[in-house]
């Protein structure tokens, strides 16, 4: 998966940092007089607030896991996963029966490169918590970073039938193209769509899935799809057209798709957002 940049989780992580903050807040005495208005801090300078807050806080109260792992989880949000680790791992240290716990800790292994730490810390987090998807999600993840798709592919299952959505079954899609298992691929992707229509990456997945099976009209309805949805896309335009060309020429109709110079271009991405 992607990591998002720093900006970017912190314009989405803002509010969520500073309702961590709001219990840390000292309450001002009441005066007859108006409570002066409170200068507004930049972002940055509320969330290094925030952090020290929590951090404080952590440190006050060492021997509690959920201190640790507010700590950890805004020192996540802000974009600093490796300084995450640490607070993490204290909170795993203090209550190793918390499958969140793990959970956390693993995606900060892994958004910080740790691949083979965060695969363990998700394996535990799902023997800890067998029914939250979530961590399954993550556990099928880690495996596709690894290149373990036979291994991903039962993790992201038992995500589907704990909780069906257009992530899980996208994600069993990509895994069965990677192990061109392409009709089951197809099956999955149309579940996808059944609960994201709008899901462009999974139009586009499907139609790839369909030409590798020989179904060049179906893959061009899939491509038109999702070319609709998002024009400007230049892996679809040359898939759509791709696609066209050989139906409109017997001799290209009747060669394998395996044959052409101009592979299909398809989303390999997998993610744990649920």
């Amino acid at each position: 998966m992607d990591r998002p940049s720093s900006s970017s989780l912190l314009r989405r992580s803002f509010p969520l940092l500073l309702a961590l903050a709001a219990s840390f807040l000292p309450l001002s005495r009441s005066s007859g007089s108006p409570t002066p208005a409170l200068s507004s801090p930049s972002p940055h300078g509320t969330l290094e607030q925030t952090i020290a807050s929590l951090r404080a806080q952590a440190q006050a109260n060492p021997h509690s896991a959920q201190d640790w792992l507010r700590l950890g989880e805004a020192l996540w949000l802000a974009g600093k996963p490796a300084e995450a680790i640490s607070p993490f791992r204290k909170a795993v240290s203090i209550d190793r029966r918390s499958g969140e716990a793990w959970l956390r800790l693993g995606r900060a292994y892994g958004a910080a490169g740790y691949r083979k730490q965060a695969l363990e810390c998700f394996r535990r987090a799902t023997t800890l918590s067998p029914a939250d998807p979530a961590a399954w999600l993550a556990l099928g993840t880690e495996q596709v970073h690894l290149s373990h798709h036979a291994q991903a592919l039962p993790a992201f299952e038992k995500a589907c039938r704990l909780a069906p959505s257009s992530t899980a079954w996208f994600n069993v899609g990509v895994v069965y193209g990677e192990l061109n298992r392409f009709p089951e691929a197809v099956a999955a992707y149309q579940k996808a769509l059944a609960l994201e229509p709008g899901n462009i990456e999974a139009w586009n997945n499907l139609g790839v899935a369909y030409e590798k099976l020989g179904r060049n009209r179906d893959a061009l309805q899939a491509y038109s799809k999702a070319f609709l949805l998002q024009p400007a896309n230049p892996t679809i335009l040359q898939n759509a057209t791709r696609v066209g060309a050989r139906i409109r020429s017997p001799a290209k109709a009747a060669s394998p798709p395996a044959r052409d110079t101009q592979r299909a271009g398809r989303s390999k991405k997998v993610t744990q957002s649920p």
